[in-house]
């Protein structure tokens, strides 16, 4: 059976903010995130994950879960 959920990575632009007074701020930064995506509908599954292996770990999980239901009907 196919595997309904797979793990993305996403890009993640963090935004530094700048206190009154202050003339300089940090540059963006370019880091990088991972979601669960649902292959059917393209859509996300819950939140990002900064450790692409929890996100894995959910996914095998969700995948599992799917399997087993799938079976039972």
């Amino acid at each position: 059976m196919e595997d309904i959920f797979a793990v993305k990575r996403c890009n993640k632009i963090i935004i530094h903010g700048r206190r009154a007074g202050e003339h300089n701020h940090r540059p963006p930064e370019a880091a990088v995130w991972c979601r669960i995506a649902d292959t059917r509908t393209r859509g996300f599954i819950g939140d990002g994950y900064d450790v692409e292996e929890d996100a894995v770990r959910v996914c095998h999980q969700l995948n599992a879960k799917s399997q087993v239901t799938a079976r039972q009907s």
